[in-house]
């Protein structure tokens, strides 16, 4: 199950995209994509993950937040993405510890 991202306020269309990603599963295959990035090269930057799934900065923006809200990964220090010269945040798996193992 993924939290809705639509706002009351957004268009109907907002409403209807939201439905059609749910629906074809492309919201949770692309969730999984970046969680792999994120896993196999932790502290990407948005860019460097839009461009290493292909999905560019707009969708993997999108999909970060559906990912930070569950929990699975969070923003680290900022740093300049050299493609636009501009600060972004950079990106980490969040571990759980395995039981009886130590912090």
């Amino acid at each position: 199950w993924l939290a809705p991202v639509s706002r009351r306020d957004n268009p109907v269309t907002s409403f209807e995209a939201e439905v059609a990603i749910n629906t074809d599963g492309s919201r949770q295959t692309h969730i999984k994509t970046v969680v792999s990035i994120i896993r196999k090269t932790p502290g990407l930057t948005t860019g460097e993950i839009g461009e290493a799934s292909g999905f560019g900065q707009m969708e993997t923006r999108k999909r970060l937040s559906d990912i930070k809200n569950s929990g699975v990964a969070r923003q680290g220090t900022p740093r300049i993405w050299p493609q636009s010269g501009r600060w972004q945040s950079t990106w980490w798996p969040i571990v759980e510890p395995v039981q009886g193992e130590l912090l």
